[in-house]
């Protein structure tokens, strides 16, 4: 969660830092704070619906990593606890900011799709360490395609996979991954709302 915090620090004061980091943390539309709860269940939903995905749209490419052992749980952890910081390059990680602030959780699984379906010629060829070196490490060198252009392939996943009906996991219904107390949003309903904090990151200046 660090690194959440970093980025948003980056572009805020710290106060509205403070505010946006928690509009983030337990806000309804956002909810971050559920990958975080002991026992991490939603993030184990968001990589089991990811495997699904897999199964449905990119069967090939799910056969060739379950016969080299590679699993979700290898690479997925940060896609979704980090919303790829870290996994991506930088000026595209911004953008996917911009995305999930936009469009919510949709934009985790499917950029998640996104990055499989446009490395899977190469994903293909590679063993099991190539796969664990390509998904964790090499992903946030430059791509050879421009952040725009992977946008415009994640707009075209999150099409498909809304039409598929599979551009969210199942809701979780245990409602103790929800906050209470001081910290939930309904305390404090005079903050302002994160996108009118975070205003898109990849225009910030500097």
């Amino acid at each position: 969660m660090s690194e959440i915090a970093a980025i948003v620090l980056m572009f805020l004061p710290e106060d509205d830092a403070f505010w946006a980091l928690a509009q983030l943390m337990v806000s309804p539309a956002d909810d971050r704070h559920g990958f975080f709860v002991p026992g991490f269940q939603k993030l184990l939903r968001f990589q089991a619906h990811h495997e699904r995905v897999l199964e449905r749209a990119l069967p090939d490419l799910r056969k060739h990593m379950d016969e080299e052992q590679m699993s979700t749980g290898i690479y997925t952890p940060k896609w979704f606890l980090q919303c790829f910081l870290g996994r991506t390059p930088f000026s595209l990680t911004l953008k996917l900011w911009d995305a999930y602030v936009l469009d919510g959780e949709r934009v985790l699984t499917a950029m998640a799709y996104t990055i499989l379906k446009v490395h899977r010629k190469h994903l293909l060829k590679l063993p099991l360490e190539g796969l664990r070196e390509f998904l964790q490490d090499s992903l946030a060198q430059p791509w050879a395609l421009e952040d725009e252009a992977v946008l415009r392939h994640l707009r075209a996943s999150m099409t498909l996979l809304r039409r598929m009906r599979c551009d969210l996991p199942p809701p979780q219904r245990d409602l103790r991954s929800s906050p209470r107390g001081p910290w939930a949003w309904s305390k404090c309903p005079w903050r302002p709302g994160l996108s009118s904090l975070l205003q898109p990151l990849s225009h910030r200046p500097g």
